[in-house]
């Protein structure tokens, strides 16, 4: 019982319930003094006693006059802090840090008991230049009674680590959690994708071969001067094995987002071997300050994906505008030519204007350019040009448009001109979704899209997934279909079919009577969850379907979803509401009737809140299949040797 609830208590007359106070804080380092109180240095990284931050705001957030700073000795120091033995008598530890994102165990801070860390949290990137510390909490209830130290880790050469103000507490300053297990982490996504450390953003060039998918993402790691190209693979489209980087920087110069395509007839002339030539196509961005303009690219394996090496007519396209960037390169074999889409910026600063130009080439050396595409703020970054069947009838197909959200224009492309038979039609209504690419090469001819689940405003990202040594995750791989509708053809969107293979325990509701006040899902206490739902409103005016704090509202009268900050229009079907519903640690990405609309949004839950709700309001509803399955972590099977 806290004390709030003790008060209440005696406000309603139970005087025989004893009030008693919050304990105060037990300060465990503060550093505000001439020294650093006990706590013990290792290496050249730490300063022999609290670094005061100078008047022009080296760091921001920490409370007092100081903290405890690894930039001694430069990025390139090591070192470490360890606090004196203390013993654990409150239910927090509440603490400051900022840094270089990275393994606890490298750029960190660990919780050690008798040897062993049982607790650990990695720093914050200070993208800001203010470099703003952040509170951290691990929730230690159940180690009270224990002896125990504090260790603050800088084995890097490339970030150093500053914080503050650590304490035990009764209240926690922010949601607890925990980095001591990699892969198993507290905000880890558990059937979402992930790099092992640092940032990730659009995902890149993604390919099947031999068996094996390829999924490339923008990826900042720690040690990396600037964005590189991320590697993983996979078997099945669910358990992934990261690799090292595929493409990496050139200097400062980052690799920005592009394509991959498998040149089954070697049409590139790069073939080695028995192995097909990969090939990848990005866009080399300069640093800000150097005055160059970014520039298309290739790179490209010859040993199905194990290596690359980058083309040594780079760049294959220089245009007009300094920021032109994301190609979506395929070889078109009815004309034997190759055709890139590309992003025209008119240099960021007219997005009004922007446009896709699409680009020809006999040789990936010499491009003209055939037809811009827009202009519009629509045509804006990370396009995608392919072609899909018509309800499945290879005989019939439409080439679709799509943009870095996912929404998307059909139309036709016959080697000369991509001709648009619809408008934009906006299919993504949450969030988090963008820089979404498909797979090339797919099996049986699938078309299989990612997306990345971008966390929100950039001025919130650097506090995003708090305590963790990775940021940011893309979102489950989603199958898209062409299917004829009233409205004509329209992209419908489902999480592929191998996620049956991650179902551990299901649960199957049919024909059952929704009263306000019940919820069939008192039971569930699951934070991983594949959930469809078919109902029939009735006399409801409202259902709802709460998740881990996270509400999904259906309003009747208005025929919306309503989650998060957003709400999207989404109109029964055949008088019943459709929905599917993906819940991970920290996301929730919904499909409504089939997919026609989908939404995706990251959320950071507290990790002791479980509860899943399902209600109805203003009269009963009418469920005619709830099924709700629990699903297996996607890291348990992935060795990471």
């Amino acid at each position: 019982m806290n004390f709030a609830e003790t008060r209440l208590l005696l406000a309603l007359g139970c005087c025989s319930v004893v009030a008693v106070a919050q304990q105060p804080d037990i300060v465990i380092g503060a550093f505000e003094g001439k020294d650093l109180d006990g706590w013990q240095r290792t290496g050249d990284a730490f300063f022999a006693a609290p670094f005061r931050p100078d008047a022009g705001g080296r760091f921001s957030g920490f409370e007092g006059n100081g903290v405890a700073w690894s930039g001694r000795g430069g990025l390139e120091s090591a070192g470490t802090l360890l606090s004196p033995e203390f013993g654990i008598q409150r239910k927090f530890i509440n603490f400051l840090v900022a840094g270089e994102r990275n393994l606890p165990a490298t750029v960190g801070v660990e919780l050690v008991v008798d040897g062993r860390v049982v607790r650990a949290a990695s720093a914050t990137e200070t993208f800001d230049p203010a470099h703003a510390l952040q509170w951290r909490t691990w929730d230690v209830r159940d180690l009270v009674g224990r002896k125990a130290r504090i260790r603050v880790n800088d084995g890097s050469a490339t970030g150093a680590i500053a914080v503050d103000q650590f304490a035990q507490s009764d209240a926690q300053r922010t949601a607890p959690a925990d980095a001591t297990t990699l892969l198993q982490e507290s905000f880890r996504p558990q059937f979402h994708f992930t790099a092992k450390t640092g940032w990730l953003n659009d995902a890149n060039g993604m390919l099947h071969y031999k068996g094996q998918w390829h999924l490339f993402h923008q990826h900042r790691p720690p040690s990396s001067s600037a964005t590189v190209w991320g590697h993983a693979v996979s078997d099945d489209l669910l358990h992934w094995r990261h690799l090292p980087t595929a493409i990496p920087c050139e200097g400062r110069d980052a690799i920005f987002s592009g394509s991959g395509w498998v040149d089954v007839e070697n049409a590139s002339g790069l073939k080695r071997g028995d192995n097909l030539p990969l090939l990848f196509f990005y866009t080399l961005h300069p640093v800000s300050d150097s005055g160059r303009k970014s520039t298309q690219c290739v790179a490209f394996s010859t040993d199905a994906g194990h290596t690359f090496e980058k083309y040594s007519s780079n760049p294959i396209l220089r245009t007009h505008d300094n920021n032109d960037r994301d190609p979506k390169v395929f070889w078109h074999k009815p004309t034997r030519m190759w055709f890139m889409v590309l992003s025209l910026s008119r240099n960021n600063a007219d997005r009004d204007r922007a446009s896709y130009g699409l680009f020809r080439s006999r040789d990936l050396k010499s491009w003209d350019l055939i037809q811009e595409i827009g202009p519009g703020a629509w045509y804006w970054e990370c396009p995608d040009l392919f072609e899909l069947p018509l309800d499945g009838d290879a005989s019939r197909t439409k080439w679709l448009l799509t943009k870095g959200s996912g929404d998307y224009i059909v139309g036709t492309f016959d080697g000369e001109r991509f001709k648009a038979e619809t408008e934009p039609i906006r299919t993504s209504w949450g969030a988090s979704y963008y820089g979404a690419q498909t797979f090339e090469d797919a099996p049986g001819g699938r078309r299989i899209q990612v997306g990345w689940m971008n966390s929100g405003p950039k001025a919130e990202v650097p506090n995003a997934y708090p305590g963790m040594p990775f940021n940011q995750q893309m979102s489950f791989p989603r199958e898209l279909t062409l299917r004829t509708t009233p409205e004509g053809p329209r992209v419908f969107r489902q999480p592929v079919a191998e996620i049956e293979k991650l179902y551990a325990k299901t649960r199957v509701l049919k024909s059952l009577t929704l009263q306000p006040g019940d919820n069939p899902l008192a039971d569930v206490r699951h934070d991983l969850l594949d959930i469809e739902l078919e109902l029939e409103p009735g006399q409801a005016r409202q259902v709802t379907l709460n998740l881990r704090g996270a509400e999904v509202r259906y309003d009747v009268k208005e025929a919306k979803l309503k989650v998060f900050d957003r709400a999207l229009a989404l109109p029964l079907s055949n008088g019943r509401l459709v929905l599917r519903v993906l819940l991970d640690r920290t996301s929730i990405e919904l499909y409504g009737n089939g997919g026609a609309v989908t939404h995706a949004k990251v959320f950071f839950p507290d990790p002791a809140n479980h509860a899943v709700v399902l209600t109805a309001s203003g009269g009963p509803a009418h469920i005619l299949h709830l099924a709700v399955r629990e699903l297996r972590s996607i890291w348990s099977a992935v060795s990471e040797r």
